[in-house]
């Protein structure tokens, strides 16, 4: 019997490999696509809940008076006086970048800030259609990964349709991450897209090291497939032996 031409073990051996990774790979490719797909198709702004939360600095009061009880004992990295749910606060900053609110007159402390004040203050930075509060909570540990710090913080939920949820400093009042179904549904997807299903971040993990280089393996099989089944290029090996 004669032995296989090395063209036609090649051409074997690609179609085995093509074959059988693309079965492994191709659920992976599909996620890939698809989630791409909608991703795209999803607007960023509205994920974001940036449609629907603002983040604009209210104006300070014109009458609010500044503070001159702050003794500067070194480890001040910043103080300001700004407006926060209507009313004027002093805002000292560390240089350990603790915060702490402070009444601009006497300077009783006011951090952390009560759940009242939380809820007045996602109501106000509300700028989607007239909804309620349905919740707050204080929250001391990352929540998933909807929400990572800082911490303490105040988890207010809108009785809104799409359950956005708002996260405020519980130190400074300041408004952090505003999630939404809208956001969760990108988020898994996203996890699905980069196979990163718990952290969301993270690009270089083995799962999608494998499968790209599975992805390199096809392609490459593929190209040796293409190669050996191409009319012109079979038309010069026949002439060549030929001659």
């Amino acid at each position: 019997m004669a032995t296989p031409s090395l063209k036609l073990r090649l051409h074997v051996l690609g179609s085995k490999i093509h074959k059988w990774l693309a079965i492994f790979v191709g659920v992976q490719v599909l996620l890939w696509m698809g989630t791409g797909a909608l991703m795209s198709f999803l607007n960023l702004e509205e994920v974001r809940s940036e449609h629907v939360v603002s983040r604009e600095q209210e104006a300070l009061p014109a009458d609010a008076p500044l503070p001159a009880w702050v003794a500067n004992d070194g480890t001040l990295a910043a103080v300001s006086t700004r407006s926060l749910d209507g009313d004027a606060v002093t805002e000292v900053r560390k240089v350990d970048g603790s915060v702490s609110l402070h009444d601009p007159v006497t300077g009783r402390k006011l951090s952390p800030i009560s759940a009242p004040t939380a809820r007045s203050i996602a109501l106000r930075a509300w700028t989607g259609p007239r909804t309620t509060i349905e919740g707050a909570r204080l929250v001391h540990e990352p929540v998933g990964t909807e929400f990572r710090g800082p911490f303490p913080a105040w988890q207010v939920t809108y009785a809104d349709e799409a359950s956005t949820r708002l996260y405020i400093d519980a130190a400074s009042g300041t408004l952090g991450a505003a999630r939404s179904d809208t956001w969760r549904l990108f988020d898994f997807i996203w996890g699905l897209h980069i196979m990163d299903w718990t952290e969301r971040d993270r690009i270089n993990s083995w799962w999608l090291l494998l499968f790209g280089i599975g992805g390199t393996i096809i392609a490459l099989s593929g190209f040796v497939l293409l190669a050996n089944r191409m009319p012109r290029l079979r038309r010069r090996t026949k002439k060549s032996k030929l001659a």
